[in-house]
């Protein structure tokens, strides 16, 4: 039965894996330099991951596993040895792609540069390259064969390059010959058997377990160990050809080396990370190089950080690499991967906050605050009217009466775990829940306070600085209606007159509110929306006059029957809210935990909100 994915069943994108497969004549045409490639098949490939093990690699050539899409548009590129680090690097292109009796053929034309022309020579010649592929996985199944053996075929992958290498992965693979179909893929001399394939090797487990370590310590990558280990090279020979490496690249870096778009740039893979954790927390497809990172585990990713700082991962005890990976000489706040994880942490808990956002703060009005002071409105009346001043005449001073309203931002918070466990077991689910469930719980709390400030008072709001409710009847406020009805013309009528009637705040000046939002319980939705939906009426006195005029708000909050209007805040802001110093919603912390082996995370909201003006809203209770 397939299991779920698991690190060995992902590998990264970046590794390509080799050993040694002598191939047959090439059919390859000097003139356009194009020829034909069997680039994958379904041959089993034995694989050795330095934490998990050895296990059996097939790439299944079902239509519905492979991804030719890359290969069929053109936008493959021929490689040399998979190398990716310039222009030069890439010696031709693949230009069509399709599955043949169990084989993914690949048409592909040279380059016509001079530094190419060697490898058309040996084509010609009938002595071409070997064939690799990279590939990137996005899903696997495991099973066991005949001899218990664990094997891994994935069921959903996607070629994107192939490259000309003296040692290939799959010795099925060739540059196909002139006669299609007749090509037989040549075996090679073995000292483990793998159903039907070998590796030539020659160092014990130990010394493959230190050929690793050395190439961890140095920074190179694990394709690099595995070429050589596969290839049958001894200890000693494997040590020189270290060393050969480190000086060549050392001789190929340039100052502009670290702004490539590359994991050798520290941003660069930071960022790949972060969007490689962001895409498993929330489901969704991976961007750009995350994906080439999704199959790594939090303790793969956090030991590519240490490797980026000239740290060596600690493979041998995961425990101690997750201490080493989370804290950099005791401090959490330098350390590298604790950061990504708190930036990815407040994504996922942000776009869980937007979606559950209140629709009522669409209706207030925002303010920031600097600090948790008390946040004072004060409201002047219009100027008075311009008297006439006659001949000689002296201007008189005019008066303006005020208003003042006032609330306090307060605090809201909560703290949940990241464990050490967590990380070992590379569970990042309990952290995405925990951030998601966060963002909704920040929404809901805001949700709460700004309905609360209309159903106070038994469902008359919260009461202003006069000391009276937001709603009243009468000459005390005149913005509720004396005895409730269902939402009608004829009661969004009233509503209407009453908002455009509503006086400054000296009782003389009309403000003339305009209505432009309605806000209902799920109780009146359906009824809402077909009112203010617009229906083509031959009766005048059957027309709507409000279809299109009033946008629907529904809070669940709002249980009964009543239904409010609202002005739009920039005319008459009947509700404010505040945050501290700008800081939309929720935001996110994290410490070294004290009480639990782990990263402590706590969610703060800092938020505040009150009434402003009841002469921006009218209530009907509704019937």
């Amino acid at each position: 039965m397939a299991k779920q994915p698991t690190r060995r069943q992902s590998p990264d994108a970046t590794e390509f894996f080799t050993r040694r497969a002598p191939l047959r004549a090439a059919s390859f045409d000097p003139e356009t330099g194009a020829f034909s490639a069997v680039i994958a098949t379904e041959t089993p490939v034995a694989r050795r991951d330095p934490v998990e093990g050895e296990y059996l690699e097939i790439l299944s050539l079902k239509p519905s596993a492979v991804r030719l899409d890359r290969l069929k548009s053109g936008a493959a590129p021929v490689l040399d040895s998979h190398r990716a680090g310039s222009m030069k690097d890439q010696i031709g292109n693949v230009t069509a792609a399709r599955i043949e009796a169990g084989q993914l053929i690949a048409e592909a034309r040279l380059s016509a540069r001079d530094d190419v022309k060697p490898i058309a020579t040996d084509l010609t010649a009938g002595t071409p390259p070997n064939v690799s592929l990279g590939y990137r996985c996005y899903a696997s199944s495991e099973s066991r064969d005949a001899k218990g053996r664990l094997v891994i075929t994935r069921t959903d992958w996607e070629p994107f390059e192939m490259s000309f290498v003296p040692i290939p992965a799959d010795p099925t693979t060739h540059i196909r010959s002139q006669q299609k179909g007749t090509t037989m893929p040549t075996s090679n001399t073995n000292n483990t058997e793998t159903d039907g394939e070998t590796i030539t090797r020659t160092m014990s487990d130990a010394q493959v377990h230190e050929a690793y370590e050395i190439t961890s310590r140095n920074g190179l990558p694990m394709d690099f160990a595995r070429q050589h280990i596969n290839a049958g090279v001894t200890m000693d020979a494997y040590r020189g050809l270290v060393l050969d490496r480190l000086a060549a690249d050392a001789s190929r870096i340039s100052i502009n080396s670290r702004s490539d778009s590359t994991f050798d740039n520290p941003d660069f893979l930071a960022r790949s990370i972060e969007g490689a954790l962001f895409a498993r927390m929330t489901g969704t497809r991976p961007e750009g190089a995350a994906a080439e990172l999704m199959g790594r585990t939090m303790l793969d990713m956090g030991a590519l950080l240490l490797q980026q700082r000239g740290e060596k991962p600690n493979w041998n005890n995961r425990e101690r690499l997750a201490a080493q990976i989370f804290t950099r000489g005791g401090d959490l706040s330098t350390s590298d991967f604790p950061n990504l994880l708190l930036s990815t942490g407040n994504r996922v808990l942000n776009q869980a906050y937007v979606v559950a956002k209140s629709p009522l703060l669409s209706l207030a009005k925002r303010r920031d605050a600097v600090d948790f002071r008390t946040l004072y409105s004060i409201k002047l009346s219009e100027a008075p009217r311009l008297a006439e001043v006659k001949e000689g005449g002296e201007v008189k001073h005019g008066a303006r009466s005020e208003s003042v309203e006032s609330f306090k931002l307060k605090t809201y918070a909560r703290i949940f775990a990241l464990t050490r466990q967590a990380v070992i077991n590379d569970d990042l689910g309990a952290f995405a829940d925990s951030s998601a469930a966060f963002g909704r719980g920040a929404a809901q709390t805001e949700a709460e306070l700004l309905v609360s400030l209309l159903t106070a008072n038994s469902g008359n709001g919260a009461n202003l600085a006069d000391g009276s409710p937001l709603y009243g009847t009468g000459a005390n406020r005149g913005n509720k209606a004396a005895t409730g009805a269902a939402i009608g013309v004829d009661t969004l009528g009233a509503a209407r007159q009453a908002l455009r009637e509503m006086k400054d705040i000296d009782g003389i000046t009309p403000i003339n509110a305009t209505p432009r939002h309605l806000v209902v319980g799920p109780s009146l939705e359906t009824t809402a929306e077909q009112f203010l939906h617009t229906i083509s009426a031959v009766d005048s006195t059957k027309v709507n006059p409000f279809a299109g005029a009033l946008t629907l708000h529904v809070d669940p909050r709002l249980t009964d029957n009543s239904w409010r209007l609202f002005a739009d805040p920039a005319e008459v802001a009947t509700i404010l809210v505040a945050y501290l110093n700008g800081a939309d919603g929720p935001m996110v912390e994290t410490r070294l935990g004290w009480d639990v082996l782990g990263v402590e995370v706590r969610a703060v909201l800092d938020f505040g909100c009150g009434v402003n003006d009841w002469r921006g809203s009218y209530l009907n209770p509704g019937a």
